[in-house]
């Protein structure tokens, strides 16, 4: 029987305040059943888990490190069965090149992109300039919560806007900018049980406004419509690409995906989260509840599937070299 459970948050991202927010949200829901710990992440993480001795880690860290493999990977050298994806699917997913080979993969759709750095910033403005003609999107490749990222519109300062990213990463993805509805669909896919998307979900924000930091996180500021108003084979087509996305990056239990939305119906895969913000203001909860999944259930089912999964060392012993 499970009954301790630590949840990992905080660390020193510039997303760590999401995380312990996050991290609050988990604690309270699953203290009804279970004997909850609180860990932050900092260097003593190792003793910390010790003296704690959880049955299962629910890691709900945003950002570097954490959310990028380098928690899931230490975990399961510890033997910790953990809620989420294991190190390499985390290690693809928030590395937006990674994931967007993996996405050409399986022939989903996606924006062409030119990868950046400090090194080969001018090679990359002219073939930028030559690609992109409507504007681009500058994103820092490990980056979340739309940090670093910037829009920059037809005729303004590319090169400003990604010496902007670049100061919180040391590559930058840039895509041509597109005009569309911020759409997300969230992924449920629980150990052993068969794996659903969640209503499709449009994000509305202020006029002339897009969903960042603060649309994000600060109460007001944005609308989550579900199901979003979208036409029925639309919706099925997102929600199936969705669950393609989420197992091209062989992803486990829960992630997010985003899509941009055109006019046209046409949408285009953006990224997919591993582990999906978990605040007031979240949408991946907003898609679980809409279909009766209320909070409490939903990281209930969450530390079940990891505890039914068991620690990677479950799988050691299938293949014994002959003695």
């Amino acid at each position: 029987m499970v009954n301790r459970v630590a949840v990992l948050g905080g660390g020193w991202s510039v997303e760590a305040e999401v995380s312990r927010s996050s991290a609050r949200q988990i604690c309270s829901a699953l203290e009804a059943k279970y004997d909850v710990s609180y860990i932050e992440l900092t260097n003593a993480l190792a003793q910390d888990l010790i003296e704690v001795d959880p049955q299962v880690v629910f890691p709900v860290l945003h950002g570097v490190p954490g959310e990028d493999g380098t928690v899931q990977g230490f975990l399961e050298l510890m033997d910790y069965a953990f809620v989420g994806s294991d190190m390499v699917a985390s290690v693809i997913s928030m590395n937006k090149s990674f994931s967007k080979q993996q996405f050409r993969q399986y022939n989903l759709p996606i924006l062409d992109e030119v990868l950046v750095t400090a090194k080969n910033l001018d090679e990359a403005l002219s073939q930028i300039r030559g690609k992109f003609s409507n504007g681009v999107v500058c994103k820092p490749i490990h980056g979340g919560s739309a940090v670093g990222v910037e829009i920059v519109p037809l005729g303004a300062n590319i090169r400003q806007a990604i010496e902007n990213s670049l100061q919180f990463d040391d590559q930058v993805l840039v895509e041509p900018y597109v005009q569309g509805r911020e759409i997300t669909v969230g992924v449920l896919d629980l150990h052993d049980s068969t794996i659903q998307a969640l209503p499709v979900t449009e994000i509305l924000v202020a006029p002339n406004e897009w969903y960042d930091f603060t649309n994000r996180y600060a109460i007001g500021k944005s609308e989550h419509v579900i199901p979003a108003k979208i036409d029925n084979a639309v919706t099925k087509e997102l929600q199936q690409v969705a669950i393609l996305a989420h197992q091209s990056l062989g992803c486990r239990d829960f992630s997010r995906v985003d899509f941009l939305l055109e006019p046209s119906d046409h949408f285009w895969v953006l990224e997919v989260n591993n582990i999906p913000g978990m605040t007031p203001t979240s949408l991946y909860p907003d898609g679980a509840r809409a279909i009766g999944i209320e909070f409490e259930d939903l990281t209930d089912k969450l530390v079940q599937s990891a505890i039914a999964r068991g620690s990677i060392r479950k799988f050691s012993n299938i293949m014994q070299l002959p003695t």
